[in-house]
């Protein structure tokens, strides 16, 4: 079934990743609040709930889109090229 947790497909969605991730720590007895820094790095504006989730987001030779939110949004930008 199309984004039901049992679909690994739900992960490629933006807002489904956040929840493929609260399932996962459910799992593990945790929640996000329970972390007092979490890191988050991605290439792609596709991962942009999560790198707002996150306490510290980091845009690695991020796509255009992802880039503009990073600049505007004071976050780190890292290049590994």
């Amino acid at each position: 079934m199309e984004g039901s947790p049992e679909n690994p497909r739900n992960a490629l969605f933006p807002r489904g990743k956040i929840t493929r991730v609260e399932e996962w720590l459910a799992g593990q007895d945790r929640i996000l609040a329970s972390f007092t820094a979490i890191w988050f790095y991605s290439d792609s504006q596709n991962d942009l709930p999560l790198l707002e989730y996150v306490t510290h987001p980091v845009a690695v030779d991020p796509d255009e889109v992802l880039r503009g939110v990073a600049v505007k949004r004071g976050w780190q930008i890292v290049s590994l090229e």
